[in-house]
């Protein structure tokens, strides 16, 4: 009999350790799937952000966490700033103090993860207080480590109820975290391309300006108004970029126009008229080998294009016209009257404003036009002279 219950009891522990071990295989295998689906995500065209977001998702859904953010070092002095949240109040992300902050620092300092189990009760000043006010009775903030070695940020994680960390969660944690840093460090190199292309942008545009002195700070004026036009419209940052890219290069195909041409004291003849139109052709064909301003190619070859198709160099009418040329057109319009030619002088802020409201719903379009003229665009624009000798404006 002693034997038998013996067993019976060797059976069921056996069961048990089985039953642990096939558990433990489930949920390895489940997280080498979650794993799986972050890299494919990673690999995808989705942003930085909406990468990140995925990834902290799932983190969140695999470990049942309440709330997440991550904080990226500031490149300018020893501080932080917050890249991502998720589920956490607009109240509570402003009481946190990014900037000098002993918590996050001491993640970074010493490259190991900062756990607090369980909030006291009387804990009620500072980071801590500000957790635990908001509800979490636990926290963990964890070092995300970039190629190389380097720290690059803290990935912070929020718990409604006290809870521990197994190993191999803090495994899965390590593993994910360093997911998020190929994340940010895509982010950063797609940042410093971003601004090298800017730089040179600027300088290509400031020399062809050059050899028309009359339109110098023109094309920056234009990419500065139509960002703010855009942003009115609740563009997308990426795209706030794009049209800011496209402003300043609208005129970029004017550097196959002659001089003779462009400074020109006087009307132009047909065919001088006809070398003019086709800058708009010349911009879209110098941006297209770009691959990444594709669309920029099309807002720049049509900001010559007018409401009632009279413009060039397609004849495109009303909601025909992308967008964005529309609102490159009313920017152009603007910046071109308020600056001087060789054949006129400028006209002054009022004026200009005059006349495109007098053309919307002609040339321009009319929504566009009434969003710029509820604009203060004063800090945008540069100084001009006015004009007394007050006439009708041709844009073109």
């Amino acid at each position: 009999m002693h034997i038998y219950l013996m067993s019976i009891t060797v059976v069921l522990l056996s069961a048990a350790i089985i039953f642990k071990l096939a558990a433990k295989i489930r949920q390895n295998h489940r997280q080498l799937i979650i794993l799986h689906d972050m890299d494919r995500s990673i690999l995808s065209g989705l942003s930085h952000k909406g990468v990140m977001n995925a990834v902290v998702d799932k983190l969140m859904s695999l470990l049942k966490i309440d709330a997440a953010a991550i904080l990226t070092m500031n490149k300018y002095y020893y501080g932080f700033k917050e890249v991502f949240s998720n589920n956490l109040s607009n109240n509570f992300r402003k009481n946190i103090k990014l900037d000098n902050n002993g918590f996050f620092a001491s993640v970074i300092d010493n490259r190991k993860p900062l756990i607090i189990s369980k909030i006291s009760k009387d804990e009620d000043e500072g980071f801590i207080g500000t957790i635990r006010n908001e509800g979490f009775m636990a926290y963990m903030s964890t070092p995300i480590i970039a190629k190389g070695g380097i720290p690059t940020g803290v990935l912070m994680l929020y718990s409604r109820k006290p809870r521990n960390y197994t190993k191999q969660e803090l495994n899965l944690i390590e593993a994910i975290n360093s997911r998020i840093g190929m994340v940010l460090d895509r982010a950063w190199l797609l940042e410093r391309i971003q601004e090298i292309n800017f730089e040179s942008v600027r300088a290509l545009v400031g020399a062809i300006e050059l050899r028309d002195p009359y339109t110098i700070g023109h094309s920056i004026q234009v990419a500065n108004l139509s960002v703010i036009i855009a942003r009115e419209l609740e563009f997308s940052e990426r795209d706030l970029n794009l049209i800011e890219f496209a402003g300043l290069l609208h005129d970029i195909g004017k550097i196959v126009v002659p001089e003779a041409i462009l400074q020109k004291n006087g009307k132009l003849t047909s065919d001088e008229w006809k070398i003019i139109k086709m800058h708009a052709t010349h911009s879209a064909k110098i941006i297209e080998p770009v691959r990444n301003l594709r669309s920029v190619q099309t807002w720049v070859l049509h900001h010559h294009e007018k409401w009632d198709g009279s413009g060039y160099p397609a004849g495109r009418k009303a909601e025909q016209i992308p967008l964005q040329s529309r609102i490159l057109a009313v920017c152009d319009a603007y910046s071109a009257m308020t600056g001087n030619r060789p054949y006129r002088n400028a006209l002054s802020e009022e004026e200009a404003r005059e006349e495109i409201a007098r053309v919307a719903g002609k040339q321009l379009d009319p929504k566009i036009v009434d969003i710029f003229l509820s604009l203060d665009i004063n800090a945008s624009a540069p100084e001009k002279n006015s004009r007394r000798d007050k006439k009708t404006v041709e844009i073109s």
